[in-house]
């Protein structure tokens, strides 16, 4: 009779794989954590320099900006801000703890994502479009910095304390947004990480077949509006006056103004061609034209963040340039046939950024596989 023990089981190779009968190990709970700190910190500081006398960069108080509430005072627009930041850290702690253990009302549940979108609309209004300019212009400053000294200068002269509000609120926007989603599934018995319900029912909207559908429809929607945007500022460059007026181009060429319209032109024009490739294989597996890459697998976040990010910035870009536009009267130039370039397609930004949002998030259904959290796939 055999009485030795009998032999462990063999280690898995992954050390956070869900196991049958243990405890989930919810991928990326380090999110509401973070969420939580940043907007601690973010509360901490707006109240200290309220309480102090002193103002933030915002409202009239900073340099350059367009945001929605560029003309009011910024030390009416300062107590505010830091109000926001104090609901914003109530409402992070709660999607961090509440809940844990016990069952959320559906009507909790529902006041804390309205609660949340309140606050990323509050939040969007610090934007203006100098994020998404500086992202539009990143490739061509990294390639014409080093021989340019003014075009340097100017990249630099644009990294303000305002500049840099602007990008502090935009992520802590994205890490309350994450949270509040993770909250809200954790909330109705589904899996923090993927959504995928414990007991099996999940919506056919998620399932890959169906998200490829209707994830093409939305890539082709966030595809088509930057490379029309990019059409009017090529055209620029190449001295055709497509929705300006000639002295327009004329003004353009005598001077470095063409480099920011084709810096932007091009961006744009990547942006649509990579906005496709999350409907094509390319988009799954490096093609032959990436050397060394070629053949192998493209991780889901390589596409997913950088995707996420430019979604993130085009949203305010586009309703900072919409108030302006209503604000200052030339809104009314986007219906004019010598004014309708530099406008009209600033107008669909909104949609480009719901459209990309929407097609980056078909992308990952169609390629989360198993779940590293609940085993489910």
């Amino acid at each position: 009779m055999n009485t030795s023990s009998p032999a462990p089981p063999p280690p898995t190779d992954r050390a956070d794989r869900h196991r049958p009968g243990s405890p989930p190990a919810a991928h990326g709970r380090w999110i509401p954590r973070v969420a939580a700190l940043t907007w601690l910190a973010a509360a901490g500081l707006t109240l200290a320099v309220t309480l102090t006398g002193h103002s933030l960069p915002v409202g009239d108080g900073a340099i350059d900006w367009n945001g929605l509430w560029s003309q009011v005072p910024a030390a009416t627009l300062t107590p505010w801000t830091a109000v926001l930041a104090v609901a914003g850290a109530a409402l992070s702690l709660w999607t961090w703890w509440g809940g844990r253990g016990t069952r959320v009302p559906r009507a909790a549940r529902a006041a804390t994502a309205v609660a949340a979108v309140l606050l990323l609309a509050g939040a969007v209004t610090f934007v203006d479009a100098s994020i998404l300019a500086q992202l539009g212009y990143l490739p061509v400053t990294l390639v014409m910095a080093p021989f340019d000294p003014d075009l340097r200068q100017a990249f630099i002269a644009s990294l303000t304390d305002g500049s840099a509000l602007q990008a502090v609120a935009l992520i802590a926007s994205a890490l309350l947004a994450a949270t509040t989603v993770r909250f809200v599934r954790r909330s109705r018995a589904a899996c923090p990480s993927c959504g995928r319900h414990h007991d099996g029912t999940d919506p056919g909207w998620t399932a890959p077949g169906a998200a490829a559908r209707w994830g093409t429809v939305v890539a082709w929607i966030a595809a088509v509006i930057p490379v029309a945007y990019a059409a009017t500022r090529i055209a620029w460059v190449l001295g055709v006056p497509l929705g300006v007026s000639p002295d327009f181009i004329a003004d353009l060429s005598g001077g470095d103004g063409w480099i920011a319209a084709l810096g932007l032109g091009a961006a744009a024009t990547l942006g649509g061609l990579l906005t496709i490739g999350l409907t094509r294989r390319w988009g799954e597996v490096f093609p032959w034209w990436t050397l060394w890459l070629r053949g192998r697998r493209v991780p889901i976040m390589f596409a997913v963040v950088p995707a996420t990010i430019v979604a993130g910035a085009i949203l305010p870009a586009g309703l900072s340039l919409i108030s302006t536009g209503v604000r200052t009267g030339a809104l009314a130039r986007a219906f004019e046939p010598d004014g309708w370039g530099a406008i009209a397609p600033e107008l669909l930004w909104p949609l480009w950024s719901v459209a990309l949002g929407a097609a980056v998030y078909a992308y990952w259904l169609r390629r989360r596989g198993t779940c590293r959290s609940c085993g489910r796939g």
